[in-house]
This record gives structure tokens, sequence and C-alpha cells, in this order.
């Protein structure tokens, strides 16, 4: 099978690459030169062709190393050439095609009557910029979000929720696939969000929020979210320095460099953070045992208080060389170092039905872990030509190892404060690693001037090796025991294949692709000697339209059929302990779930007002499920393939300048979600009508100062088998640009009247569970940003690279 599907996607692209499909209208190709006074070529001056009579945009080009730009596959008429460059006037050209190859005479370029020196770049980014396709928010417009992580910019984003344990949804829809730069963070959950906590929000440029990816990216996921980071653009050496200092209940620092040296043979980039952290979770659970569902037989009544401290340390460096006009290559290497130590209080007390204390377990626990990654990436981009002819590789491999170790000391007393029995010290040490390789292959060939064709292929490799060792103490001594301890081996092999089609003319724009995944996977236990193998092939076709009905007024209709695999810990059968009465156990016997999304939207000027219709099944729902033991008052959590899930709902998105210096963003959101299935054999449901809403004001006040307020709510959720009350946050952010705007000064303040909590409650079946947990959310944030440059801003060469979404369902065993 895995040969055959090869072989398919193989010759798929040889057929791709030799078709050479040229419009059948009389065409011509135009050249032309930039150049300044001196006769020296303008590099990467901008050059836009529109029509002639109604200045339609036609295409556009860079110059290259020799100030060189071109057109192809021109129908032959009447064009304007505008050509601009930063610190120099623009020109404009009148261009009358009438034969197959035209050269323009050369475009002399003069300097603008500002020097040199004084010349100060700025962007004037809107904080969202709406798409056929995507929402792109940019990210150094949020004042509220400097200072924060790259997790805090994603809580503020539209159609963006974030549940406890750091999952996301968009518009509603769980499972959701994380990439940074364009490729996968390969981790969920708690792992997932202790990157993006420790990810500064200085690092971040952009946030591009996918809902329905096409056939082009991974089929794993319900949506994508791709964190750009920084990556100066300007030429010469140029960078900036940010420093913020955080206070909440506890402190914490951030410190952050970004640089880069381009001339026009290489760009150089890096940067490096550090980031310390203190904060505290406090956790309050009361769970009733249920004997039949009208009488209880014992109640869990438990309260639990940890500190924990976080020191981050991450460095990136990459080089691009230029090799020609039309080549990149590019090599970069990247790390994260993360230890960690955490300290809890936890006090549980059993009581019986009327309330009377019977047992109380103090038990105090704390860990100390460390999580490193690194990452190598190599990759080469050619464009053949001007008209989106081109071919990248990519090749990357990553590598995590994590350590743990976890002391538990349980001690034991009666309702009257008397010990009962002696007191029970166990430890846990859970080393993991994970090693991913993945090569990737992309080749894009226009077929005429308003088609386009992509095709690709990816493989992936990757091997995880989780090791918890579980010992009692006895008689002084730590002693291993052999029925707690898991040894778990998981290997799994993808091969992808994807054929798209892109389309666009003067008001109609359409997408059609289907995308292959072969997966080969194997699992074994080795203690007990248990093991697993599946394969299978899989299709997941996608398709957009979009309409201009007029200049203000644009329709889009998406579809696309995804994947979500059980996350690698999920599939690991043995038992990780969380307390005594508390354990989480994965499930080998998982299926992949499957969703069909669907979605309608009406854009109006440029994204200014984007309201969307979304629909949304997914069967095999992949749910941890509570579940729990009366006769030892355990409460267990495993992983369940349970229902079918069914989400519709309609957002909108508004961007209103009400004025030059006050601008007001909204997004308003409602969605049905409903589950129905069954648990344990009987059957389950549960439905709620779930409201969420963002408000953003910023106001620019005279001498360079910004106010910007921010508030969230969201009405009561479903978040698994709990229905989570209704959660908000207001937060407020003060800005002042100095020194031309290379320095700039943020005082913000977040959470302000402490709203953000976790309350929800579980009841099905003989399941009885109230939740109430707080973190460290309200905080005051003080950040300074100072610019360098040597050099002035040019346009970004820099490449997308590779997304890898195995990465996205790596879970390193949680420290609690």
């Amino acid at each position: 099978m895995m040969k055959t599907l090869f072989t398919t996607i193989f010759t798929l692209l040889l057929v791709v690459v030799a078709i050479s499909v040229r419009s059948q209208d009389a065409t011509g190709k135009v050249t032309g030169y930039v150049k300044d006074v001196t006769g020296q070529p303008v590099i990467a001056a901008t050059v836009v062709l529109r029509k002639a009579a109604d200045s339609t945009l036609v295409k556009a080009a860079l110059s290259d190393t020799a100030g060189l730009y071109s057109f192809e596959q021109l129908p032959f008429g009447n064009y304007l050439v505008a050509i601009t460059s930063i610190s120099f006037q623009p020109q404009w050209l009148s261009l009358n095609l009438n034969s197959a190859t035209q050269t323009l005479p050369a475009t002399i370029l003069t300097l603008s009557s500002k020097s040199l020196s004084a010349v100060t770049v700025t962007s004037k980014r809107p904080i969202i910029e709406q798409f056929a396709d995507r929402t792109v928010v940019n990210v150094e417009t949020m004042v509220s979000a400097s200072g924060g992580s790259a997790m805090d910019v994603l809580e503020k984003s539209p159609g963006v929720t974030v549940d406890k344990q750091g999952n996301l949804s968009i518009r509603g829809k769980q499972g959701v696939k994380v990439f940074i730069d364009g490729r996968d963070t390969y981790v969920t959950g708690a792992d997932l969000s202790a990157i993006l906590r420790n990810m500064q929000a200085s690092q971040v440029d952009q946030v591009e929020i996918i809902s329905n990816p096409s056939a082009k990216y991974d089929a794993a996921g319900n949506g994508v979210i791709n964190i750009r980071t920084k990556k100066n653009v300007a030429s010469g050496f140029n960078g900036s320095i940010a420093l913020a200092y955080l206070q909440g209940r506890y402190p914490g620092t951030t410190q952050q460099l970004t640089f880069n040296y381009r001339n026009k043979y290489i760009n150089l980039f890096g940067n490096a953070g550090y980031a310390y952290r203190k904060g505290f979770e406090d956790v309050y659970i009361l769970r009733n045992f249920r004997i039949t569902p009208d009488e209880i037989k014992t109640v869990y009544d438990q309260r639990s208080y940890t500190r924990n401290l976080n020191k981050s340390l991450n460095a990136k460096l990459g080089i691009d060389f230029y090799l020609s006009g039309n080549t990149t290559l590019s090599i970069a290497g990247s790390g994260f170092r993360n230890p960690s130590s955490t300290q809890t209080d936890n006090r549980t007390l059993l009581k019986s039905p009327d309330g009377k204390v019977q047992t109380m377990v103090i038990a105090p626990a704390d860990m100390d872990g460390k999580w490193n990654n690194g990452e190598a990436n190599i990759s080469l981009k050619h464009n053949f030509d001007s008209s989106g002819h081109a071919i990248s590789l990519d090749g990357s491999y990553m590598k995590y190892t994590t350590t743990s170790v976890q002391h538990f000391n349980n001690t034991y007393y009666d309702g009257n404060n008397n010990p009962i029995e002696s007191p029970s010290l166990f430890m846990a040490d859970m080393p993991g690693n994970i090693r991913i390789y993945t090569f990737k292959a992309d080749y894009t060939q226009p077929l005429s001037r308003t088609v386009k064709v992509e095709a690709g292929a990816k493989y992936s490799d990757v091997s995880t090796d989780n090791n918890a060792q579980y010992y009692l103490q006895q008689s002084g001594r730590w002693v291993r025991s052999d029925s707690l301890s898991n040894h778990f081996l998981y290997k799994e092999k993808v091969l992808a294949g994807y054929l798209n089609f892109n389309g666009a003319g003067d008001r109609f724009e359409w997408q059609v692709g289907v995308r292959a995944e072969h997966m080969d996977i194997s699992g074994t236990q080795i203690n007990g000697d248990k093991s697993f193998t599946r394969n299978a092939l899989q299709w997941f076709p996608s398709a957009l339209a979009a309409y201009s009905l007029d200049k203000q007024n644009k329709l889009s209709v998406s579809y696309s059929r995804r994947i979500e695999r059980p996350d690698y810990k999920s599939l690991n059968p043995f038992r990780f302990y969380l307390d005594q009465y508390t354990y989480e156990e994965g499930n080998p016997y998982l299926k992949p779930q499957y969703s069909n999304n669907f979605e309608l939207s009406h854009i109006f000027m440029d994204g200014a007002l984007t309201t969307t219709l979304l629909y949304n099944k997914t069967s095999d729902v992949i749910q941890e499920v509570v579940q729990q033991r009366a006769s030892s008052n355990e409460t267990f959590i495993r992983p369940e393939n349970i229902s079918t899930r069914r989400v519709a709902g309609i957002n909108t998105s508004a961007q209103i300048p009400l004025s030059d210096n006050l601008t007001t963003i909204l997004y308003l959101e409602y969605n049905n979600n409903k589950y129905k299935g069954s648990i344990n054999n009987e059957p389950f449901s549960l439905q709620a009508n779930t409201f969420s809403g963002q408000l953003r004001q910023q106001i620019k006040l005279p001498g360079n100062w910004m106010v910007e307020l921010a508030g969230q709510y969201t009405s009561r959720a479903i978040d698994g088998t709990f229905i989570q009350q209704p959660m908000g946050v207001m937060g407020v952010g003060l800005q002042k640009d100095l020194m031309k705007k290379m320095l700039t000064l943020r005082l913000t303040g977040v959470d302000l009247f402490r709203w953000t909590k976790y309350e929800a409650t579980s009841r099905y079946q003989l399941v009885d569970i109230y939740a109430l947990t707080k973190w460290q959310t309200q905080a005051l944030r003080f950040v300074v940003t100072y610019r360098f440059r040597s050099g002035l801003k040019v346009e970004d060469r820099s490449q997308e690279k590779s997304a890898s979404p195995e990465k996205d369902r790596v879970k390193m065993n949680e420290s609690k």
C-alpha cells in the first residue's frame, strides 16, 4: 500500500511538473531595470502592474540583485507600471504591450526629500486583517499583549479560546494545530501551554488563524494557528531588545533579543530570550461518590495550592543564502530549555453523606523537572520565473527530552486529627524522549494567467520512549514498584501527498484539492508485553470559492474534511498518578476522529466587517472521560471515543476606525454545541448554547501616547464532559513612543477585576464533580522595547518552512 501510494504521488508530481499549459490568448513578456542616479541597481524595489483602464491590480514583482524585474504571460493591452522603494521617489510608466517580448526603459529612482539619516520606517498595519481563507492578527499593534506570552496573544485573538489545560479552539471547533513559523509545535495540552507561556509576545510578529485549511496543509486538526516570529527585514544590522517586569501575587521577568544582518548575498537572523516566572494554582474539587443516582456513599473534598517556578531559555540562529535572484537556501537551528519546580500543599477530606469527616489526608508534594528540545532545519526554494512557478524542499529534525521527579507524602488522620495509619511515601521518575524526522516538497506551476496547480509530498517518522518509574519507601529506602511502573514505546510513519488547484479572475476566486495520507503506527508496553499495530490510507478533500459582489462586498464558501489522531500519551495504556485517589490512563484502542467543516462568509470593505456561518460535525470524538470507583474512592480519567459532536454557529468581526485616533475592534460569536453518544455503554448527551465576545478600543493621544482597553467574555460552555460557568477578563494598556519610535514604553494591567477562573460541573451516570481553579492572571506589566538599526527596510524574502503536525500530538507526562 505504501509503495503504491508513493508511486502515485511521484507520478502526479512528474505529470504536474511537465505541464506547461499557456493561455491561448496573445501574451507577452515584459522586462525592465531599476537603478539609482549613480547607475547602481536598486534591490527589492516593488513593481506593481495595473490595467490602464481601471487601475485593477494585475501582478506585482520585486527587482533582483541586478535591479531586474519581469512579468510573463501578460495579455496584449495597455498597462500602468508603478515602481517604489523606501527612501526613493515613486515612478510611473505607461506600457502598451503588443509583442511577444518587450523591454521597458531603465527606471532611475531619485532620493526623497528626506535625508537617509532621517528616514524612520514605521508600520501602519491594522490589528486584524481579514482574507478569504484566514484571519491575520498583527501582534505589535496589540498594546495590552505587551510583556505577556504567546499564549496571552492567542487568548486575545478573535475566535480563539483556550481551556484550562491549554487546548485551543477556533470558532468553537476543538482540536486545533499550532505552528511556529510554518512548522508544527508537535505538542498538545499542558505541554503546548508550557511552550506558548514561555514564548514572549515580543517574539511574535503575526498570528494566522485558518479555520478551514486547504489540502496543502496536513489533514490533522480542526484548523491551524500559525505563529510567525519576528524576522527583521532591513538591510545592514538591525534588531530589538525587549525587557519586561511582571508583578502579580508573585513576580516575573522576561528578556528578549532579536537581530538580523542582511546584504544582497545573505540574511543572518536570530533571537534569544530568558524568562523567570513564579505563579500559583489554587484548586478546589468536590466529588460525590454515588452508589445509585440518588444515594451518596462518600464525599471527596479536596483543596490544593501549588506554587510554581519556571525558568525558560530559548534561542534560534539561522541564515538565508541568496544563491541567485530566484534561489534561496536557508539553514536554521533552535533550542528550548525549561527547568521548573512546584511545591503543593494538598488536603483531602473523605466525608460521610451527612458531611462528617471520616478521614483526612495531608499530602504535600514537590516536583523538579527539565524540558529540553532542539531542532535543525534546512530548506531550498527556487522560483523558475516571476509567474509563481516554484519548487521548495524542506527537511527537519527535532528531539524532545524531559525529566520529571515527583515526591508524594501522604499522612492519614481521623475526623479528630488523630493519626490512623503510617504515612505513605512514594516517588515517580518519568523521563521521556521524542524524535521526529520530516521531509517535505512543494511544487507550484501556473497553468495560465489565472490558474495554478500546487502539488507536494511529505514523509514523517516519529518515535517516542516514555519510561515511568514508581518507587515506594520501605524501611527507609526506595523500592521500585513493578506494578506501578511502565515503559511505553511508540512509532509512527506517515506518507502524504496532495494536489491543489487555484484560480482567480476579476471577481471570482476558487480552490479545490485533495490530500492522501498513509499512516503506519505501532505501540509496545514493555511491562506486560502488550502491543498494537495499525495502518490505513485516507483521503481528505477541500474546496473554497469566493465571489466579489462589488468593490466592497465579497462572499466565500469553504469545505474541508479533517482528522485528529490520538496524541502519543493517550495511546499509552498505563497509569499516571496525580495523587493517591486520582490517576490518568491511556487507551491503545482509540480510533481517530473525523470532521466535516463548512463555512459561509461575507466580507465587507476588505475585512472591516466579516460575518461567518459555520457547521462542523465530528464522529468518534476523542474525549477524556471521568470515571469513579466508589469502593476505593478513586477517580480516574481515560480517553474514549464517546460520541458525535455537532457545532453550528455564527460569528462577526468588525474593525471600525471611528476617527484617525480612535479604533474599535469587536468580535462576537454564538455556537450551539451538541454531544450525543455513549459512555460505559450507556447513553450520554450534552448540549449548550455559548456566546463569547471580545472588545478592544485603541485611542491615540497627542505626543505619541496610546491607550488600549480590552475585554473578553464567554458564557456557559461545554468542556469535555464538564459544563463550564461564564468567565471574563478586562485589561488596559498605556504606550509611549520616544526617540522617533525607536524606544517604546508600555504599562499594562491584566485581569483587573480577577474575573478569570475555571468553574465547572460534570454530572452523568454516577459521576458528580464540582471543580474551581484559580491561577495567577491578575498582573501589572512594564515593558521597555528598544529598536536599533543601521539600514533601511526592504521587502521580506523569508520563506515559510514545512509544517509537521506530528509534533502537535506529543504529550509529555504532566507535572502536578
